[in-house]
């Protein structure tokens, strides 16, 4: 599954992926993913499993993921910041226009005031959206986890990246990983994790997040415990965890900025 991955000269592209949907024909077999098709070890999600997952576009294309926290407020990492953003929500195949998804614009955008583009510390942003949010079994935001300490260790990623055999899939995929004692992380990444960041991977098959699927959840427990930010080239390294933003140490801010935002 796909982030904006980092080297030593920084990130890669990532506007390699479908157009927005549309109701014209599925687009042709070439980028079209087979089902069987995994994403690093992962598989194609159940439908209605992912109701606050969003997906975000910029310029006709596939950008990041995202999350869906309260019926206006959408949660992605920073390094997914672009102009006139686009929010769709209940969406399960991106090259069919499905009955149930919502389409948004992007009213104000808040980038978390420590961010740090080069370090990629503290890399979350807030959407808030120009409509609320339908809520429904197919579109319902997703809780943030409060307590960093929780022994939630079995967890599930999620969205439209790259899969394992390069290519950019039409429906969304899931992987189970888990997270990544913090002094694991740190060994695998030397002076470059902080208490913002937490790791989660799988040493067994090399499942990850990969190209595409920044900003995208991190849910384990039934929580949202990180969004997809960075990790090793390239992805899938058994050695190396994908790292995420630690979603249980904002969740003030994120309180804070959409009460103050709320009038």
């Amino acid at each position: 599954m796909g982030t904006i991955w980092v080297t030593e000269t920084g990130w890669g592209s990532h506007l390699l992926s479908p157009d927005l949907p549309s109701d014209a024909a599925p687009p042709p077999p070439a980028v079209q993913a087979d089902r069987k098709d995994k994403v690093l070890s992962g598989g194609p999600c159940e439908r209605m499993s992912h109701p606050y997952q969003a997906a975000l576009y910029n310029s006709g294309q596939l950008l990041c993921g995202g999350v869906l926290i309260h019926p206006l407020w959408v949660l992605t990492a920073a390094h997914c910041r672009k102009p006139n953003l686009q929010v769709y929500l209940g969406k399960h195949n991106l090259y069919e226009r499905e009955s149930f998804q919502e389409q948004s614009s992007v009213v104000q955008t808040v980038v978390h005031p420590g961010y740090n583009a080069a370090t990629h510390d503290q890399d979350i942003m807030l959407l808030r959206l120009k409509r609320p949010a339908k809520l429904s079994d197919r579109i319902r935001p997703l809780a943030l986890e409060r307590d960093c300490s929780a022994n939630r260790t079995s967890c599930q990623i999620l969205g439209w990246g790259k899969t394992a055999s390069g290519v950019f899939p039409n429906t969304i995929q899931c992987a189970d990983v888990h997270l990544v004692p913090h002094q694991d992380c740190e060994r695998a990444y030397p002076g470059r994790i902080t208490q913002n960041m937490v790791c989660a991977g799988d040493e067994k098959y090399g499942k990850d997040s990969c190209q595409g699927d920044s900003g995208g959840p991190l849910v384990c427990g039934g929580r949202l415990r990180g969004l997809v930010s960075w990790g090793d080239v390239p992805c899938g390294s058994k050695e190396k965890p994908g790292v995420y933003t630690n979603v249980c140490r904002y969740h003030q801010w994120v309180r804070r900025t959409i009460w103050a935002n709320s009038f």
